[in-house]
């Protein structure tokens, strides 16, 4: 079985200001993968995702067979089933174990029924065959696609096994063919020179492949929206507006220093008008682009107190509407990006005010951006998800220096997006923030300060020969290590590599889309990437 790692899987506790913040989200390095080795992204993709672990001595165990009720566990885990209202029959010698759960799920839906033997038994810690592995993808893949189902069994199954011509095909068991060639076909698996060995046993770093290509097939098929944030310095990035779906103009923002009144602001601060808006106008109407007026705040204690203040939020939702009706902009919506709602007595208040900005911009589009909830409780995830058309989830600023925690480790990304999803937000709702940024550590005798280094910056780094540059695991962050002089840098960057990774996260949980943080900071590289999601 797969054992959870102890006191390995890092958990951070962050204490500031006298609160404690626990991300209790294993991040796990395995001792016995290492940086060449060829499973190693697979292996460590998984972990993130959550479906595998470890050993309690931190290794992975590469080269162990895998048992039957592993595997299972493996795929009813990518599948993300429920295994707590399962009904499927559990073979006398599988009920009671750690498995139990998992092979219900899979006998419910008629996965592994030829793994029970006459005597009723489907012995979980036998060795697990490559035929078992692909008859037991082969059912679920079929399972997805009803339409080829029965044409597939009835015959068409025949020709890809004459065309793969494995030298062993006669050894693969002749009810489980049609399944195991299924597989094959999807190219979840494969043969080598010696056939397909169909009664060799499956290592457990060959099964975090299978599961990888399985979900890659799945993720592949999705579609996602791209959202855009034109804010702060993304002038650059004008002629990137025909790879968005939708921009947010980040121009406005709430101004509330008195009592019962409030103002949109849109000439002061970072986020205002910027001169020349028209072209940007232009360049978005050109590109058929939705456009939001995107509102910013992140002052939690002064938004705590408006949202207590029924003139002030009237005075506000009152510029707000006309700003929206400005033919100038042609705004098709608003987005909210209020920050900093800690305590959960807020959440009726924001939500209610979510609610009054709905109902004042009739027929627009209304985006709430979120933070993930660890420990802002004033987000009533499901509420507001009913309400507005679009939650957008900040999952990029876990940062803790102290602890040397960059801003988004992808197993902390995907944590986020599950609390959000079981919260009730749905799926087609959701859209997973991602930010371009880096985080920096210096070391100077001993002394450790850290900065937020600018992109054009970390670029220019990752060009020098002297820098060591590796895809750090588990965080799924490129990492630039370096010395001026006597002085040590680590930076973690949110490059390229690591924006396809969260890319391909948002297509495995079917999200709705993905959004940019800010389009200015994002490099061609990025952008040819994002191109092809």
């Amino acid at each position: 079985m797969y054992k959870k790692i102890i006191g390995f899987a890092v958990v951070f506790l962050l204490a500031t200001a006298g609160n404690t913040y626990a991300y209790d989200v294993p991040m796990v390095t395995y001792k016995d993968v290492a940086d060449q080795a060829w499973e190693k992204d697979y292996v460590y993709t998984l972990s993130a995702l959550g479906i595998i672990e470890g050993y309690p001595d931190s290794g992975y165990h590469s080269e162990e067979a895998l048992s039957r009720e592993t595997f299972i566990k493996l795929l009813v885990a990518t599948a993300k089933l429920d295994i707590s209202h399962a009904s499927g029959s559990v073979p006398a010698d599988a009920a009671g174990r750690w498995s139990a759960p998992y092979i219900a799920v899979a006998s419910e839906r008629h996965w592994i029924e030829f793994m029970v033997n006459e005597a009723g038994e489907l012995k979980p810690e036998q060795p697990i065959t490559r035929e078992e592995v692909a008859a037991t993808v082969g059912k679920y893949l079929l399972d997805k696609a009803e339409m080829t189902g029965s044409q597939w069994t009835s015959g068409d199954w025949s020709k890809e096994r004459d065309e793969r011509a494995f030298t062993d095909s006669s050894k693969i068991n002749a009810n489980l063919a049609p399944y195991v060639f299924y597989t094959v076909n999807r190219t979840v698996m494969e043969g080598d020179n010696q056939g397909f060995r169909p009664k060799s046993g499956l290592i457990r770093s060959e099964a975090a492949v299978v599961i990888n290509r399985l979900i890659d097939i799945e993720a592949t098929e999705k579609e996602l929206e791209v959202t855009g944030f034109y804010a702060i310095k993304s002038s650059p990035a004008i002629g990137r507006m025909p790879l968005v779906d939708n921009v947010a103009m980040g121009w406005s923002h709430l101004e509330y220093d008195t009592a019962g009144t409030a103002k949109l602001g849109t000439d002061t601060t970072t986020y205002k008008v910027p001169d020349g808006y028209a072209d940007v106008v232009e360049s978005a109407d050109q590109a058929r682009v939705h456009k939001e007026l995107m509102v910013f705040y992140n002052d939690g204690k002064k938004l705590s107190v408006f949202l207590q203040d029924a003139p002030a939020q009237e005075a506000f939702i009152g510029q707000l509407v006309t700003k929206l009706r400005d033919p100038a902009f042609g705004f098709s919506g608003v987005s909210l990006d209020f920050e900093g709602l800690m305590d959960a007595s807020d959440a009726p208040n924001y939500l209610q005010f979510v609610r009054d900005v709905k109902v004042a911009i009739g027929s627009k589009t209304l985006t709430v951006s979120v933070p993930p909830d660890y420990y802002y409780k004033g987000y009533d995830l499901k509420g507001l998800s009913e309400t507005a058309d679009t939650i957008n989830l900040m999952a990029y600023d876990f940062t803790h220096y102290d602890s040397n925690l960059p801003s988004a480790p992808l197993p902390l990304v995907r944590d986020g997006v599950e609390r959000a999803l079981r919260q009730g937000v749905p799926a087609s709702k959701l859209v997973l923030g991602i930010s371009k940024q880096a985080n920096q550590w210096i070391t100077t005798n001993g002394k450790v300060t850290t900065a937020g280094p600018g992109i054009d910056l970390v670029e220019k780094r990752l060009e020098d020969p002297t820098a060591a540059k590796t895809w750090s695991m588990p965080y799924f962050l490129k990492l630039i290590q370096y010395k001026d002089g006597s002085t040590a840098n680590e930076i973690y960057y949110e490059d390229t590599q690591s924006i396809a990774k969260k890319i391909w996260l948002a297509k495995v949980y079917s999200l709705k889309g993905i959004s940019l943080w800010h389009m200015g900071n994002f490099t061609a590289a990025d952008w040819d990437t994002i191109a092809k999601r």
